[in-house]
């Protein structure tokens, strides 16, 4: 993968990377651990991807929901489809707020299932925002960093 700020690929030919006797293709994309890193590293094509899954997995819940009271549907949101919104939010932080909020979206739609399942008293606790957790994780990040001296962030101090 050709990475630069550029967006469109540069007009001089680029050579091709043998391995093994075989050509390499250029990809415009990779996917690695889960996260999708694209050749200007923007991480748009992820978000769209992960909001995606995220409403697939919800709709699977709202069609299993006649079976589930509140705390079940609760229980199944935070296993099935939150953990996928959650996972590794520190890349995103190059993402335009607009592909986050198609994250933000999601969760909308959930509460709305879940208080649509409550009993009448039935008090829900809120469910957390996701930017609040992507705050949470940069300022973890940041006390490892500084604070307890992890080696593996040493390079960031």
């Amino acid at each position: 993968m050709l990475i630069s700020r550029r967006q469109r690929p540069p007009d001089t030919p680029i050579p091709t990377i043998l391995l093994g006797g075989r050509p390499v293709p250029l990809q415009t994309s990779l996917f690695i651990l889960g996260v999708e890193v694209n050749s200007v590293l923007t991480f748009t094509d992820h978000i769209r991807t992960i909001a995606r899954k995220a409403a697939w997995k919800l709709s699977c819940v709202r069609r299993v929901s006649h079976l589930l009271d509140s705390q079940g549907i609760t229980t199944l949101y935070a296993a099935q489809v939150r953990s996928l919104m959650e996972y590794a939010p520190l890349t995103w932080s190059s993402c335009p707020p607009s592909y986050l909020t198609l994250l933000d979206k999601v969760q909308v739609r959930a509460q709305r299932l879940i208080r649509l399942k409550a009993l009448q008293d039935q008090l829900l606790p809120p469910l957390q925002p996701l930017q609040q957790r992507r705050d949470v994780t940069g300022l973890c990040v940041v006390y490892k960093t500084h604070k307890q001296h992890v080696p593996h962030l040493a390079a960031l101090r």
